[in-house]
């Protein structure tokens, strides 16, 4: 695994989503929304240490984990995500936002941090609670002087023990992945509130089309290979169309967003009435788990 070492450089993207369901029988969250324009995000998860002596000297060091704090800065909070986010009222009819003594919902939290080189690394924090923004207002000069709004989002773990891949089952405060490790994909991060793997992932699987030994397949077709799990990155690289004779036939090779369905493309029509090989090796899914190579053969019309 390689992952980028460097510091972080920005940050954008925060997406909030309220918790509907956090037992000990699931849990469970609405789809994501964007919150609004980050400027700075800051995290301060709270410890607790002691260490027990014995024999005149330090024995053992026992830490305990506990909430996050965070200090979101951001440009402005939208009305209606305000209210929806400490239980507020926001009458959609009249534009008006009506604060009473309602209680905050639990609110799932994510957001990308940028690295220099490149790389983002990519949050969510599955349960928190927000507190009421802090906001300023001053008189407008002859010099622009924007005043943000600052929120604290106290971030605790979750009620619900997951069953993780291949560790001890427990509950979950937050779950981070970042673009430098090549396991990691983040197309679908931000469509659905981020949990861990419930057991071990589904051995990876392909389906072809055209399929295996198919005949009568038109000349100007193109090859897709639907796979179960999402790739590595770079796992389609080494899949090929050749002729049965062993001839190559150059393709545009693409993969959609998901990294779930690889398009073979034949840059120009194939011959009629020929045997083709579509070779396929090297693909891992982002589990770390390798496909067994593999050939599917069909012919031409």
């Amino acid at each position: 695994m390689t992952v980028n070492k460097k510091s972080f450089v920005g940050v954008d993207s925060i997406y909030y989503a309220l918790v509907t369901q956090d037992d000990a029988d699931a849990y469970a969250a609405g789809a994501p929304a964007a919150f609004a324009p980050a400027m700075n995000v800051a995290q301060a998860p709270k410890t607790n240490s002691k260490v027990q002596y014995a024999d005149n000297q330090p024995f053992d060091a026992m830490n305990s984990k506990g909430e996050t704090e965070m200090d979101l800065e951001i440009t402005g909070l939208p009305l209606d995500i305000q209210a929806a986010i400490l239980g507020d009222t926001y009458d959609a009819a009249t534009g008006r936002y009506f604060e009473g003594g309602g209680e905050a919902p639990y609110v799932a939290l994510g957001f990308r941090a940028k690295k220099r080189g490149g790389d983002y690394r990519y949050y969510w924090f599955q349960k928190g609670a927000f507190q009421p923004p802090s906001e300023e207002q001053a008189t407008e000069t002859d010099t622009p002087d924007p005043k943000s709004t600052k929120l604290k989002f106290i971030a605790i773990r979750t009620t619900h023990v997951f069953a993780f891949t291949g560790s001890l089952d427990d509950s979950v405060k937050r779950v981070v992945g970042e673009t430098s490790d090549a396991s990691f994909s983040a197309t679908t991060w931000f469509d659905a509130v981020q949990v861990p793997s419930v057991g071990a992932p589904s051995a990876v699987t392909m389906t072809p089309s055209p399929a295996d030994a198919a005949t009568g397949v038109a000349v100007n077709a193109n090859i897709t290979l639907t796979f179960n799990n999402a790739l590595r990155s770079g796992a389609e690289n080494a899949i090929i169309l050749t002729t049965a004779a062993g001839v190559p036939k150059a393709c545009a090779r693409t993969i959609e967003s998901a990294r779930k369905v690889v398009t073979l493309n034949p840059s120009t029509d194939m011959a009629g009435a020929t045997d083709y090989l579509v070779i396929v090796s090297g693909v891992v899914d982002i589990y770390g788990q390798a496909l067994a190579d593999a050939v599917v053969n069909f012919t031409t019309a």
